[in-house]
């Protein structure tokens, strides 16, 4: 496994420098002595979210980070897994709307909901939010 790691590793710089992606590769290179780049670490991902991405309203990223994770737990054959991560995700998504209500950016959450509505609509199975939780926008 680590001789893949390696591997992937080397094949990530090989097409930097072929690309000529000098800055990308210096700062994957910090990355990597930093040892951020090294597996998942909780409290760096934890950091992330709730220093960086909500209250900044970087809602595009966090939506990002977490369609990663779910795509990379999807591919687990583990249900309960895959269950708990859609409640995680929609529980660290309705805080990002009420962080942004509490701090009087309804245009976030008018944002959030045009974004990003239509698809907590399609994937949600015990109705995310519901009809009454949108009254507060009005």
């Amino acid at each position: 496994m680590e001789k893949m790691h390696y591997a992937a590793e080397e094949l990530v710089r090989e097409f930097l420098v072929f690309r000529g992606f000098t800055n990308t590769l210096e700062a994957y290179e910090t990355e990597l002595r930093t040892e951020v780049g090294k597996g998942f670490q909780v409290d760096k991902i934890l950091d992330l979210i709730f220093f960086f991405y909500i209250p900044k309203f970087q809602i595009d990223k966090l939506v990002a980070l977490l369609g990663f994770f779910k795509h990379y737990i999807s591919s687990s054959s583990e249900t309960t897994l895959v269950s708990t991560f859609s409640k995680l995700e929609a529980s660290v998504l309705r805080f990002y709307v009420v962080h942004a209500l509490q701090s009087n950016r309804r245009d976030k959450v008018v944002e959030f909901f045009t974004v990003h509505g239509p698809d907590l609509l399609q994937s949600s199975q015990d109705d995310w939010i519901g009809l009454n939780g949108l009254q507060f926008l009005m």
